[in-house]
């Protein structure tokens, strides 16, 4: 089978020709219909100070974020068979720490990561332990399911902020930011504050139901943010840049009283005015990861089948697997929304 393999530390991947794996006990093999490109990925390409310290282990195939259907199943496995439609959530928990047994496998005290410290799905098949699948309904397309996993983050993110009938902002509005717009938009908030400095990425958030549209670039976003609040700030945001200086001026124009989730990873320790911004508002702070396994995905699957939660909008391009390098450089880009692999297409199917 093609499949995307970091082999050696330092910049780069490529694509090599692997054995279709064999299913280990608690393990299926799904044929990988749809695959993701995400910012982890990225980090790895890179091969950055973040994954550097990641524990990786050389050679691993990339990938995390997926659709697929069984090809094969291990022994011990009764949940799924051999046909079934399946989206892979990457969190693969222990099943046995005080976390995981109650109910919050998502942050497992002894968590790995499926695309990061096990094979991924860049490639034709995938091997993915039992309990990280979850069956996909007939009615949603591959190319959505594999959206599940950032798009379940993005949605706890929005569902953090209690956004029924609030103002809240968005800031950064790359994938996981654009699916936290349009979570917000499904779970009922009042006006919704797109904020990013790509014009291109401020028209998907256009389209994806965002009332405003602020440019740090052209305008200071803490004043039109205020201004947009009659000078209170916004009743809550979610953080999904990664940017130092745009967290800071969240808190700034966050009303008293207001809700924070934050979502994007910093790239180092943030400094913050702790007092005026988050004590005196007496703020609430809540930090994301992942998702609930699975009450998130069945929250999705309902929404999107629904037709109350639309993501396709959020894909602007996509790439055979065998054309990963220019994906990864495009999804690097501001230019770009969701970028998807398609393991089975042809290189010359443009």
């Amino acid at each position: 089978m093609l499949a995307v393999v970091k082999e050696t530390t330092g910049p780069g991947a490529r694509l090599a020709e692997r054995e279709i794996p064999a299913p280990g006990p608690g393990e299926v093999v799904i044929r990988v219909r749809a695959a993701a490109l995400c910012g982890t990925d990225i980090h790895i390409y890179e091969w950055n100070p973040w994954a550097q310290n990641a524990g990786l282990k050389l050679p691993f195939i990339l990938g995390h974020e997926c659709a697929g259907e069984v090809a094969a199943v291990g022994a011990g496995v009764h949940s799924l068979g051999v046909g079934d439609r399946v989206a892979v959530d990457t969190h693969i928990p222990c099943g046995t720490c005080r976390l995981c047994q109650t109910g919050r496998q998502h942050i497992c005290q002894n968590l790995k990561l499926f695309g990061v410290h096990t094979n991924g799905c860049f490639a034709q098949y995938a091997c993915v332990p039992a309990v990280c699948a979850r069956r996909l309904p007939p009615e949603i397309p591959y190319e959505v399911g594999a959206l599940f996993e950032p798009l379940g983050t993005a949605f706890r993110g929005a569902q953090a902020t209690e956004p029924a009938g609030k103002t809240v902002a968005v800031i950064g509005c790359g994938p996981i930011g654009l699916f936290a717009l349009a979570s917000l938009r499904a779970l009922g908030a009042a006006r919704i504050i797109a904020v990013d400095v790509s014009p291109a990425r401020l028209e998907i958030a256009q389209r994806l139901g965002a009332d405003h549209l602020v440019n740090p670039s052209h305008n200071d976003p803490v004043a039109a943010l205020k201004a947009l609040t009659e000078g209170y700030g916004v009743d809550a945001f979610i953080e999904a840049s990664g940017n130092a200086r745009a967290l800071r001026q969240a808190f700034q124009a966050l009303m008293k009283g207001g809700r924070a989730a934050l979502i994007g990873l910093p790239g180092r320790p943030i400094e913050l005015d702790a007092g005026t911004d988050i004590v005196f508002k007496e703020a609430t702070i809540v930090g994301i990861h992942g998702r609930l396994m699975f009450a998130t995905w069945e929250a999705l699957e309902n929404l999107v089948a629904g037709g109350r939660l639309a993501v396709e909008p959020v894909i602007t391009h996509r790439f055979p697997l065998a054309e990963f390098s220019p994906a990864i450089e495009l999804a690097r880009s501001a230019a770009a929304g969701k970028v998807l692999l398609d393991p089975w297409r042809e290189a010359d199917e443009r």
